[in-house]
């Protein structure tokens, strides 16, 4: 055992080289050295002490430089971040009119557009007419025309009423048009009172009647505002039920006469039917031969006709009127023409 020798194990341990990478201080060059004479102040912000706001600290720096008698104007602008300079004059910058001669640039300039071009056409064809052919291209819309085109929009475009191409807009004026058909307002409620949007709709649902500023102004020209007429809503269910005409002959009643199941016939045609069927013609009902006045049709006819005669009173009176004056300007006319003649004679 003695004679066996140990074996001891040895640890080495690799030493770590210097990195190839390492940053290396630059060396200071001369504007850096004359920066340093300008002392810079570091400020920290604070920020509010709150549970719920986080925020990074930042830094602020600012320049505190002291400008001396010394320095240059120059280098006093250089160091403003904003600088201005004025004409030296007491004009507003812009036109001088404030733009009211500016003209309305949008459209195709007036020597190029439609018009143009067409006015450009007839004054080379009035030049050119009577002339001998020289042979010369003057354009697609310069072709020699050896008949003058009237009333027609390329034959008369100096006239103002019949133009070639379109419309010249004005170029000095300028507005600002806000059509404002009945704002805020659903019209789909107003009209049918149903909605497809429901709650969620932005306008207003109402069915009342609203009238807008140059509806007001025409009522008050005409002398009508504030009028309201009672009887414009009114519908006289009466009216509705009562026909128009015999359920027999399809024409209008002719002494009208009432059966006991509420059905209206002319009296003729009543007692024709009558003399075939017991029974009413149009339900068949036994009718027992009872044939009452329509009283209420009867009432309606008479208004109905009084109306009629209302309405043919005021149209003769107007035809008489318009004979009137008619006649009252010939008899002018024929004074005139009298008192001419003697001043001749």
């Amino acid at each position: 055992m003695e004679g066996t020798d140990t074996k001891v194990c040895t640890f080495t341990f690799k030493k770590r080289g210097k990195r190839q990478n390492t940053r290396k201080r630059r060396a200071s060059d001369s504007k850096d050295s004359s920066s340093e004479d300008d002392s810079e102040v570091v400020r920290r912000k604070k920020g509010t002490s709150g549970l719920m706001v986080q925020k990074t600290n930042r830094l602020k720096a600012r320049d505190d430089v002291k400008y001396s008698s010394s320095d240059s104007e120059q280098e006093k602008n250089s160091n403003i971040g904003v600088s201005y300079k004025s004409n030296k004059s007491g004009q507003r910058d812009g036109p001088q009119d404030m733009g009211a001669t500016a003209t309305v640039e949008i459209d195709t300039e007036k020597d190029k557009d439609a018009l143009a071009i067409a006015e450009r056409a007839v004054q080379i064809n009035k030049e050119q007419r009577g002339l001998e052919d020289d042979r010369v291209y003057r354009g697609v819309n310069n072709y020699t025309q050896f008949y003058e085109v009237k009333d027609t929009a390329s034959g008369s475009a100096a006239n103002a009423a019949n133009r070639y191409g379109p419309k010249r807009a004005p170029a000095f004026l300028r507005s600002t048009v806000r059509w404002d058909y009945q704002p805020d307002i659903c019209k789909d409620y107003k009209e049918t009172g149903f909605c497809g949007f429901g709650d969620s709709c932005k306008f207003l649902h109402d069915r009342s009647d609203y009238k807008h500023g140059w509806q007001l102004e025409r009522e008050m020209e005409k002398g009508t505002y504030g009028e309201q007429d009672l009887s414009k809503y009114e519908i006289s269910s009466d009216e509705d039920d009562l026909p128009f005409a015999c359920f027999i002959c399809r024409k209008t009643f002719t002494n009208p006469v009432i059966t006991k199941c509420k059905h209206y016939f002319c009296e003729k045609c009543a007692l024709a039917q009558y003399r075939k069927s017991k029974r009413c013609f149009v339900c068949g009902t036994q009718t027992m031969g009872v044939f009452n006045p329509a009283k209420e049709i009867i009432a309606k006819m008479e208004k109905n006709k009084e109306r009629d005669d209302s309405d043919s009173d005021t149209q003769d009176n107007d035809k008489g009127s318009d004979s009137n004056t008619r006649g009252n300007v010939n008899q002018v006319e024929g004074e005139s023409s009298g008192e001419a003649s003697e001043e001749e004679d």
